[in-house]
């Protein structure tokens, strides 16, 4: 993907809150987070400037550095996109000087930079314990308060970590933060760091489940877009699900107190769904500033909302209504947590095999002895935005023919393109996950992303059963579809 870099804003793009620089409040109800380095507003004309572009006024709080896409043979795999292609001699580790030096001018202006692990797609799973606590060790030399002669930011230290899981085996997280948690109460000296998610909002978020059920987070942006419960079905039902992320946070988070922010994207192009204006991002902040765990709002991403305003409207109104009728004090202290936090990761370029599926023709079938396809845990992926959404539950258009694409669960985790031909009308993607059960695997839930890297996840079905429909754009596309399953 290409990075552009150097943008200039008119005076009318830029938003100044207040210059006094004043101490990051992770419990504050009017935070504004920003995601920075995948350069989104691209894809519409525009450029994503330097980080120290967007810290020289009030409007974002905390900037989430995007991506830690890879994690290869143990040590993490750096994507800022066009940002920085510099690499220390024999590795394949960014050396980004520059950036070092915006991350201390930002830190010095009262911002909260963290890193992103993980993203739309990307190899960065952490299969057990031992592989989370080893990653651990590396993020702390690399980027957080631990030393190497080879990090990438110089003597620039990140404020934590945020964790965009969106696929692989994940089981390793809980133990990653945990280390980092202890790492943070060793180094003593009065710095503090934070560790956030970003789940996606169908509860529970499939990737960061054990995550978010066993380990301490500070802040959590639920991606409320791109998915049947996003703020799309705001005031539509009952599928918009802020209150049911709210009761995670009061009744499963070990952190009591933790701020679950609105992550919306940031203006067009952003988000396949749940682009919104500033009036309607309003109406639905009102609503949720009523819930106790309420921590404002992020947006995907920085370039994109800076190009439409809306993170300057959302700061202004937040912080012009953060106090009276909608201000809930904050909940007791609840008890230090042990350790630290890590964010989010780039995917990689990787080229999967197409097969040809259009509507009505039977669907190719994934077996063991298909050697391109089986048991490659998740890493063979299209690159795919860091905004992953699943799709929103398909409305019927009496008509429209569909696809069903059939996977025989052969492996834990396995990928397939299938093309879907374009007739110019939305087209229903329908997944079927057959269960092999003479090898134990049993369907967990399925993701398909169109060419562009936008993602339908399809909720937890039975075993056997065909999945919900999905409904899609109108034009041709590869899906990508995976499906991870458990004996």
């Amino acid at each position: 993907m290409k990075l552009l870099r150097g943008t200039l804003y008119t005076a009318s793009a830029v938003a100044l809150l207040g210059q006094s620089v004043s101490a990051f409040d992770p419990l504050s109800r009017s935070n504004v987070v920003n995601y920075w380095g995948q350069n989104s507003v691209s894809y519409t004309g525009g450029k994503e400037g330097d980080l120290i572009d967007y810290c020289q006024d009030g409007t974002v709080n905390v900037f989430a550095m995007a991506f830690i896409s890879q994690i290869q043979n143990g040590r993490p795999v750096l994507n800022l996109a066009s940002h920085c292609d510099q690499t220390f001699p024999g590795t394949t580790l960014l050396n980004c000087p520059k950036i070092g030096q915006d991350i201390k001018a930002c830190q010095a202006n009262g911002k909260v930079i963290v890193l992103s692990i993980g993203g739309a797609s990307g190899a960065y799973s952490l299969p057990d314990a031992a592989a989370g606590r080893a990653f651990a060790d590396q993020i702390w030399d690399l980027f957080l308060g631990g030393s190497s002669g080879t990090r990438p930011f110089g003597d620039a230290v990140l404020d934590g970590v945020d964790l965009d899981l969106e696929s692989g085996q994940n089981f390793g997280y809980v133990a990653f933060v945990d280390s980092l948690r202890a790492k943070f109460a060793a180094a003593g000296g009065g710095r503090k760091y934070y560790i956030t998610a970003a789940p996606q909002c169908p509860y529970p978020d499939i990737a960061t489940k054990d995550a978010l059920e066993h380990a301490w987070f500070d802040l959590v942006w639920v991606q409320f877009y791109n998915n049947y419960c996003g703020v799309n079905n705001f005031g539509s039902g009952t599928n918009f699900n802020f209150a049911t992320w709210n009761n995670w946070a009061t009744t499963v988070s070990l952190n009591k107190n933790v701020r679950i922010l609105l992550g919306v994207p940031g203006g067009p192009g952003a988000a396949g769904t749940g682009v919104l204006d500033a009036a309607r991002l309003n109406t639905i902040l009102t609503a949720v500033q009523s819930y106790s765990n309420f921590g404002g709002v992020m947006m995907w991403d920085v370039g994109i909302a800076r190009q439409s305003g809306l993170a300057a409207s959302a700061a202004r109104f937040l912080r012009g209504s953060s106090s009276g009728a909608l201000d809930i004090p904050h909940l007791p202290a609840a008890p230090a947590p042990p350790g630290v936090a890590i964010p989010t990761v780039t995917p990689p370029h990787v080229q999967i095999p197409t097969i040809t599926a259009p509507p009505a023709v039977a669907p190719p079938k994934l077996t063991d002895s298909n050697n391109n396809n089986n048991n490659n845990n998740g890493n063979q992926q299209p690159s795919k935005p860091a905004s992953q959404q699943p799709a929103p539950a398909a409305a019927s258009d009496g008509g429209t023919p569909s696809t069903t694409t059939t996977l025989d669960v052969s492996v834990a985790i396995q990928t397939l393109n299938v093309k879907v031909s374009d007739d110019g009308k939305p087209t229903i993607v329908r997944v079927h996950v057959h269960n092999s059960t003479q090898r134990g695997y049993e369907p967990e839930w399925v993701t398909a992303w169109d060419w562009q890297g936008h993602p339908y996840k399809i909720p937890s079905y039975k075993p056997g059963q065909s999945s919900g429909n999905s409904s899609v754009p109108g034009a041709a596309f590869d899906i990508v579809v995976e499906a991870n399953c458990r004996k």
